[in-house]
């Protein structure tokens, strides 16, 4: 196992040539391909180490990359559900932190804010303008907060409304958990499995750049999904009803989350994400 920075380019060009390194690999993100990889080739020569064998690189805990190996990336990628219910974990590999707290309601109450939301909150449906078309979604949204914050995503903007009395609750009862502060919240009601949301970051120019967002479910349990920007490592959790997940530090700006449809799921989900509008 070698470091770019600690061999020389002829050195480099004997050893690739008599097949004494045969892959590469990222120090950061712990993950081993083919010196092809274009991936590779993009990457910061501090970054980059060499292996002389696939064995090499397992032992030393690095995973097969998602571009240029994908079938032994998919035998080994990571599926995590809810025996991680545990603040202290970090469900992300790295450059990112995901606390699933697990559910931090009874049924009981968890079932009382599903039906209160479900009542009070001005739902409507969602939209969005992609490639000049005004699209509508069969979701429906709400956006809650401080003050009349503009929230533009999908090219389309919304301005919030007032808290509602279950949803200051709700606030609390997060940012005591996260140890975080919110200012608002985007809220999405999924009428059943068939309704979900594509592979995107919560990284708009609004948003507190870095900031925690604490994500809390009710209603029908669904799986949730994370995908690694560059590596296409996935991690997904169960999100159970009346149960918290925060995203915070870097995990916007390298990772993608999505609820995937499925045909499993008949009964509503109603999600909350309380987040922070940046100020000036």
């Amino acid at each position: 196992m070698l470091k770019h920075i600690e061999i020389s380019k002829i050195l480099l060009k004997s050893s690739i040539g008599k097949k004494e390194i045969i892959l590469a690999g990222n120090l950061n993100l712990k993950i081993y391909g083919l010196l092809s990889c274009k991936s590779g080739k993009r990457m910061k020569k501090e970054n980059r180490i060499f292996f002389e064998s696939e064995k090499t690189a397992i032992k030393n805990g690095y995973r097969p990359c998602g571009l240029c190996m994908k079938e032994k990336y998919k035998t080994g990628k990571m599926h995590l559900f809810p025996n991680s219910a545990d603040p202290n974990i970090n469900l992300l590999p790295n450059d990112g932190t995901v606390n699933y707290y697990g559910t931090i309601l009874d049924s009981s109450k968890a079932k009382f804010y599903y039906d209160t939301l479900l009542k009070t909150i001005e739902w409507k449906n969602d939209e969005a303008i992609i490639f000049n078309k005004h699209i509508i979604t069969k979701r429906k949204a709400a956006w809650y907060g401080d003050s009349n914050y503009a929230y533009t995503y999908s090219n389309a903007t919304k301005y919030a409304l007032p808290w509602t009395a279950a949803l200051l609750e709700l606030k609390n009862k997060a940012e005591e958990l996260s140890q975080a502060t919110y200012n608002s919240c985007l809220l999405n009601l999924y009428h059943n499995g068939d309704e979900g949301m594509a592979w995107h970051s919560d990284d708009e120019k609004t948003l507190a750049k870095n900031g925690a967002i604490a994500s809390l479910s009710f209603g029908a349990e669904r799986k949730f999904s994370f995908k690694h920007k560059q590596t296409k490592e996935t991690v997904a959790v169960l999100l159970e009803s009346g149960s918290l997940l925060v995203m915070k530090g870097t995990t916007q700006t390298n990772w993608l989350h999505r609820l995937p449809p499925t045909k499993k799921i008949h009964q509503p989900r109603v999600n909350l994400t309380f987040r922070t509008i940046f100020i000036e």
